[in-house]
């Protein structure tokens, strides 16, 4: 690379940083991952789980945040999970610190060369996914650790520790000052409202994202959907609770539920 290459090089990712600083949402993180991030850290998932470890291992409570590219892998997936990815998340954690609290990558995640173990506490959703790449970050002030778990489809996660070094802060720091996901209402409570509507399961998700105050465009990057599947499954919720806008359907809803 000569001097011109790697000076626009920087400038590239000097720019992504600059950008860091103007994230306010959820949705424009998603963006910037997409957008910016993901040329330098080429990724398919990311995974952000922090809480204490050490007490997770007496039933404490880990928190999760997802920014993923496949549909079938978002944050109510893994709330749904039943801690499925809570024990994948407690190996890394354990393996992060086998490596002194540093970064580390774990390519061909399917090849029989990779322990046996990680493979079993693989949630089953990931499968598809040949590479990962790990990086904690300590809160000396709250006993917490994050970890931030990046996964991808190609079998070698190769990343510059220069890269690293300047942008895994920028993402810290964002993800610290958005809002995070919530998880929706537990089944049962879903299934009281489905069998008394009629709604499907995605029906009510969207529901519950409208009464949050999201946009269609926000959900659909929650729910890893496009904005016309968003319009699409709202045509059919009007249509089954013969209304005409989105108040009107999260109001007859709430009086259901009550």
């Amino acid at each position: 690379m000569d001097n011109t290459t790697q000076n626009k090089h920087w400038e590239k990712i000097f720019s992504v940083i600059q950008r860091s600083y103007a994230i306010e949402n959820h949705l424009e993180f998603f963006s910037w991952l997409q957008n910016g991030v993901n040329e330098f850290l080429p990724h398919d998932v990311l995974i952000a789980c922090w809480g204490d470890f050490e007490k997770k291992l007496v039933k404490s409570k880990l928190n999760y945040d997802v920014a993923s590219n496949l549909s079938e892998i978002n944050t109510q997936t893994v709330f749904d999970s039943n801690n499925g990815y809570d024990v994948c998340m407690l190996h890394l954690h354990q393996l992060w610190l086998n490596n002194n609290r540093c970064w580390f990558v774990i390519n061909n995640l399917n090849h029989h060369q990779v322990e046996s173990q990680f493979q079993i506490v693989l949630p089953k959703k990931l499968d598809q996914l040949n590479s990962l790449m790990v990086y904690g970050v300590s809160d000396v002030r709250g006993s917490n650790v994050c970890l931030y778990v990046f996964f991808s489809k190609e079998n070698v996660f190769d990343v510059p520790n220069s890269v690293m070094g300047l942008i895994m802060p920028h993402i810290d720091n964002v993800l610290r000052k958005i809002q995070h996901l919530k998880p929706l209402k537990t089944p049962t409570e879903s299934a009281i409202i489905l069998d008394g509507t009629g709604l499907s399961v995605r029906e009510l998700e969207i529901i519950h994202w409208i009464k949050s105050g999201k946009t269609n465009q926000e959900i659909a990057t929650i729910l890893d959907i496009s904005q016309n599947t968003v319009k699409s499954h709202l045509k059919r919720v009007f249509q089954k609770m013969n209304v005409t806008r989105r108040a009107q359907a999260v109001a007859i809803l709430m009086n259901k539920l009550n």
